[in-house]
């Protein structure tokens, strides 16, 4: 089943749940947000060879009143990420037995926390509310990420943006979009990073 037809299962179950549709927004002040999310990505350009999927569990506290007018109207949230899945799909060069050179496919695991998550909801709407956020991620795989002399250890930092679709006063399917540079900061001896990636997000979300 595709993450398109999971989605749309989920945003129909999640209407069958829903209430008024003019009942207070969960996203306000002092909320807790807690989501359950998996996903995918890929580089782009010289990094397309690199994919990634990864899955796990937001945190995050509405921590201001909504502010502004019109469709920028919002409120402040901090969240971090924990990602106890994070599976990378790169290319490994190799030397076959003729001399020649090769790349084959290699399979990494590891896992990722993202500490910094500053995420502004745009809370005008009634059952749709979009988010844009800034992010800042750490990676730990089991070998080196990209594939080289470079090092288990990368820093990703990006943006991302989303809808959240409000089930009832507790509930939200989320869908997001993110844009990451991965880098190792220099840990290892070489450091061609991945200059962009993209990844796409599926949600679950509880509002407390």
């Amino acid at each position: 089943m595709t993450a398109l037809r999971v989605g749309c299962l989920l945003m129909l179950l999640c209407g069958w749940g829903m209430r008024s549709a003019a009942q207070e927004s969960p996203i306000r002040q002092g909320a807790t947000e807690i989501t359950t999310w998996a996903g995918g990505g890929t580089g782009l350009g010289h990094s397309s060879p690199f994919q990634f999927v990864d899955a796990g569990l937001r945190l995050g506290k509405v921590l201001t009143n909504a502010h502004g007018s019109g469709w920028l109207r919002g409120n402040f949230e901090y969240a971090l990420d924990v990602a106890p899945l994070y599976l990378v799909f790169q290319d490994q060069p190799v030397v076959r037995v003729n001399g020649t050179a090769a790349t084959q496919r290699q399979t990494v695991y590891g896992g990722a926390i993202s500490p910094l998550i500053l995420k502004w909801n745009f809370t005008g709407g009634k059952r749709f509310v979009p988010f844009a956020a800034v992010e800042g991620t750490a990676i730990f795989t089991t070998r080196d990420v990209p594939a080289g002399d470079t090092s288990t250890v990368n820093f990703g930092s990006g943006v991302a943006s989303g809808l959240q679709f409000l089930c009832d006063g507790r509930h939200a399917i989320s869908f997001s979009g993110h844009l990451l540079h991965i880098s190792n900061a220099s840990l290892g001896n070489h450091n061609p990073g991945i200059n962009i990636g993209v990844q796409f997000r599926l949600g679950y979300q509880w509002w407390k």
